[in-house]
């Protein structure tokens, strides 16, 4: 399958690729992310050992890291004789001299760690002998285990401060998740990512020339689809107790959005799941954030599910197992998924506005964002997008994903409420956004032209933004 979107990335790890000096890179990411594809797509065209560790004693990956090194730069007598970690890297660095700029990718890194503890004390003895000049050595270091990746970052660990570049690889984003359904219209792009975010494993099991619902029964609603069981798996890889993890997705999933309304719902204290909180978090599976106008020292924070997957599957999918395992997953897609699907987007439609104005804001009010976020904690609104410009220029959004099209009356209400808000009041110069998918009032659209103040922004816009 053709490989689509990171850009961004790839021009950053080429880049480093490309100098002459050795390099030490580290990749990770969360499963499903395509690290491993995009790992094959940078290697096109170089010279590269490829090794892929597994879950089985440190001597026979250094075994299977021998072989790849053989299919590689040519077996060697003495290659056959090393019995260490450190020797077989040192035989590479020599005959790298041979191949300039030869890459050695060691993909799940942190399986070798299971057996060989002493692994990032040995590469850092390793990269300081200079070993590597001769032949400006490029090592990539990529895993999915996302703690034990940025331990080797953190300055307790023997790496530190050796690293040439790091790169932490996040969900794609909604304009590369286009390219994934060339044939969709804007809304049902977006309905997409709704769905299944921008996880490249799960957009390219989907059908570009097939409905979305087509794409949501097979995959989701049917009792063999590949995804049926996606949520558990990817838990039951992960974490050791993954049912009470579960238990924490599918309360915040439900909308409880504050640490105790997840423990009551748990039926556990508050203090005691902030670690399983914060595990959720790192894998980035759940995010919070607290109101852009709240105190710095304010504890009102809001959680979210931050994989749209897993919050289609247990707003959708979880309840509805008994009926799917019997056949009925279209019926559950006719009578449930579609009735409710508006309001699940009204949830999802704000994180997609919000994602927007962190990347692409610049392009419309002409200065990227210094901050993006939302305000709520107040008895009468909630402000769904907001944020301040690198030039001190605030912008505040509203964001509707329903039948009837944005008026000037919500213009009035906005502006209000960008007064009410000690974030940017008084403030001379602001700027309104209104994120809507069907549109809006003839007499707003002629206002907009007149005000350079008010932006209207349709699912098109998002889709396919213009920079």
């Amino acid at each position: 399958m053709r490989f689509l979107g990171r850009e961004r990335e790839l021009q950053l790890v080429r880049s480093e690729l490309d100098s002459s000096r050795p390099s030490l890179v580290i990749l990770f990411g969360r499963r499903r992310i395509g690290k491993s594809r995009f790992l094959r797509e940078i290697a096109k065209g170089r010279n590269e050992i490829y090794f892929q560790a597994t879950r089985v004693s440190s001597l026979l990956n250094l075994e299977q890291f021998k072989a790849e090194v053989g299919k590689t730069i040519g077996f060697k007598p003495q290659l056959n004789a090393l019995s260490s970690w450190e020797g077989v890297l040192h035989y590479v660095a020599e005959r790298a001299a041979e191949h300039p700029g030869l890459i050695v990718t060691i993909d799940e890194f942190p399986y070798l760690l299971d057996d060989e503890p002493a692994l990032p004390s040995i590469l850092q003895k390793f990269w300081d002998s200079d070993a590597l000049s001769q032949g400006a050595m490029k090592l990539i270091l990529c895993g999915s285990a996302i703690s034990q990746m940025e331990e080797l970052l953190a300055e307790r660990n023997p790496l530190y401060g050796r690293k040439t570049l790091s790169l932490d690889m996040k969900p794609l984003p909604l304009s590369d998740v286009a390219r994934f359904f060339p044939e969709y219209g804007a809304e049902d792009i977006i309905k997409a990512y709704a769905i299944f975010g921008g996880i490249p494993y799960y957009l390219q099991l989907c059908n570009p020339n097939a409905p979305l619902r087509s794409n949501v029964v097979n995959l989701l609603l049917t009792e063999t689809g590949t995804l049926i069981d996606e949520p558990n798996t990817l838990l039951q890889t992960e974490l050791r107790e993954p049912s009470f993890y579960s238990s924490i997705l599918a309360a915040v999933a439900d909308g409880c959005n504050s640490k105790s309304e997840i423990a009551n719902r748990l039926g556990a204290k508050a203090d005691s799941i902030g670690p399983y909180m914060a595990k959720l978090m790192v894998l980035d599976l759940i995010s919070n954030a607290k109101s852009l106008d709240a105190d710095e020292k304010g504890r009102n924070r809001r959680y979210r599910v931050a994989d749209s997957l897993i919050s289609f599957w247990h707003r959708f999918v979880r309840p509805n197992l008994t009926a799917i395992s019997s056949g009925f997953g279209a019926d559950v897609y006719d009578r449930v998924v579609e009735p409710r699907f508006s309001e699940y987007m009204g949830i999802e439609f704000e994180a997609i506005a919000l994602e927007y104005a962190r990347l692409h804001i610049q392009e419309i009010l002409g200065v990227p964002a210094q901050e993006v976020g939302q305000i709520w904690g107040h008895s009468d609104f909630d402000i769904d997008v907001a944020g301040r410009l690198l030039d001190g220029a605030f912008f505040y959004g509203e964001c509707k994903w329903r039948s009837s099209a944005i008026d000037l009356g919500h213009v009035r209400l906005l502006r209000e409420r960008s007064e009410k808000t000690p974030y940017g009041k008084g403030a001379p110069d602001k700027h309104f956004l209104f994120f809507s998918r069907t549109g809006f009032s003839s007499d707003l659209a002629d206002l907009e032209k007149d005000e350079k103040q008010l932006h209207l922004l349709t699912p098109e816009t998002l889709v396919r933004p213009r920079g």
